[in-house]
């Protein structure tokens, strides 16, 4: 160490360090889907059984609905809506990174939004939503 100062990682060395490769993480729907509203249904679909929500696909297979919501897929990604008392949303829940067309009524008692990408923020999303409904029921 010259001139007692101890050394300091650049940004390169934090980068390398910090680029892993985490294709494990496919077997949950992977991190971003970019728009596929088909690989992002599909995320969703095993999303909601690994979940435990009974759904209904229609024979096509491009859209489902369970008992507060439905999805289906769409040209730009996959449309989503939920419908309850009260949910436990604001604005920007819907408006965040991943999401596109998000809105919720006044009353709070049904969200609509597009899913361009499926990671972690929309996961979470999905899975408040689903809990909270499951113990409001």
């Amino acid at each position: 160490m010259a001139n007692g100062k101890p050394r300091t990682r650049d940004l390169d060395h934090l980068m390398e360090q910090n680029s892993t490769e985490l294709d494990f993480l496919s077997a949950y729907g992977g991190s971003s889907s970019d728009g596929d509203g088909s690989a992002i249904f599909s995320a969703l679909r095993r999303f909601l059984k690994a979940g435990g929500v009974e759904f209904t696909l229609n024979k096509k297979e491009t859209s489902l609905t369970f008992d507060y919501g439905k999805a289906s897929i769409e040209s730009n990604g996959c449309l989503l809506s939920f419908k309850g008392k009260n949910l436990p949303l604001v604005a920007s829940d819907v408006q965040q990174v991943g999401f596109i067309q998000g809105s919720i009524t006044k009353t709070r008692s049904s969200c609509k939004v597009t899913m361009v990408e499926w990671g972690i923020e929309q996961r979470r999303f999905v899975e408040r939503l689903v809990e909270y409904l499951n113990h409001v029921e």
